[in-house]
């Protein structure tokens, strides 16, 4: 099992989650669209294929599934979200 990843994102930026043939998967955070709401964009790749969607999650929520594992937020404000990644 590979060891989890800890994960600093201001708004805008991404981060590599995963590797695979020819592609791969990226969390962004896209901000808090209010005090009780952030977004994240989990975007995929995989040769010429390619997909994204985006995730309101309420803040009080730490865990959720994304990129074929689990993520665990540690904080989150309207400028930064601090995770951790794990497979």
């Amino acid at each position: 099992m590979a060891s989890p990843q800890d994960v600093s994102l201001k708004v805008g930026e991404e981060a590599k989650l995963r590797s695979g043939f020819a592609g791969g998967w990226w969390i962004v955070f896209a901000g808090m669209p209010n005090r009780d709401t952030y977004s994240v964009a989990i975007r995929w790749t995989s040769g010429n294929n390619a997909a994204a969607y985006n995730l309101f999650l309420p803040t009080a929520q730490t865990e959720f599934s994304a990129a074929k594992g689990q993520i665990r937020v540690y904080s989150v404000s309207s400028h930064e979200i601090r995770l951790r990644y794990s497979k």
